[in-house]
């Protein structure tokens, strides 16, 4: 199999006090490695006295979220970082729920822009994903900040046409919800 080797895959959580951080390891290990076989799974890792400014949302990030009050901090964070293979759960994941025009939507909306208020020369994408949900090996995009923030989820890739490719194999374009064609991960 082909791998585009210069696309990186970041799954990232916070734990807050009042959580056990086994329940959101598991949470991210689901997500990285559903559908993948024991042997080969990725183990999340855990960052204690994690600075939350590696969280993408930014109303978490500027202590915006009006469900944690100040005492309750970020105390860890759970990471698993590798290649596209981490998606492979989220691909499948996506079509068994039967999201993907939200998954879509989710995924374009997250790119960064640049200073000048273009997308041009941006290369990654940041969604959250609702730890709940991943929990319980399913896939949710929540709406809005959740009360004990989220996993989320980085994608770069070396080039903007390279991260289009990657968001058109997770979430192809679709007609009547069924989609038109599917890339295969070998031609990414």
């Amino acid at each position: 199999m082909i791998i585009m080797t210069n696309a990186k895959v970041t799954f990232t959580a916070p734990v807050y006090a009042t959580e056990d951080a086994e329940k959101v390891k598991a949470a991210v290990s689901h997500l990285a490695n559903y559908g993948r076989p024991k042997s080969e799974e990725i183990l999340p890792d855990l960052v204690s006295g994690a600075n939350p400014t590696i969280v993408p949302n930014k109303a978490e990030d500027d202590g915006l979220n009006p469900f944690i009050s100040d005492a309750e901090k970020i105390e860890q964070t759970i990471t698993v970082s590798g290649d596209l293979t981490l998606l492979t759960g989220i691909h499948y994941l996506i079509r068994k729920e039967e999201i993907i025009d939200t998954a879509n939507t989710a995924l374009m909306n997250g790119i960064e822009e640049d200073e000048d208020g273009n997308n041009e020369n941006e290369c990654r994408t940041f969604v959250s994903l609702n730890k709940q949900a991943a929990f319980m090996k399913h896939l949710s995009f929540p709406a809005d900040v959740e009360p004990l923030g989220s996993v989320y989820l980085e994608i770069e890739a070396e080039t903007p046409d390279d991260l289009l490719k990657i968001i058109d194999w997770l979430t192809p374009p679709t007609k009547e919800g069924i989609p038109v064609y599917e890339l295969k991960m070998n031609e990414l």
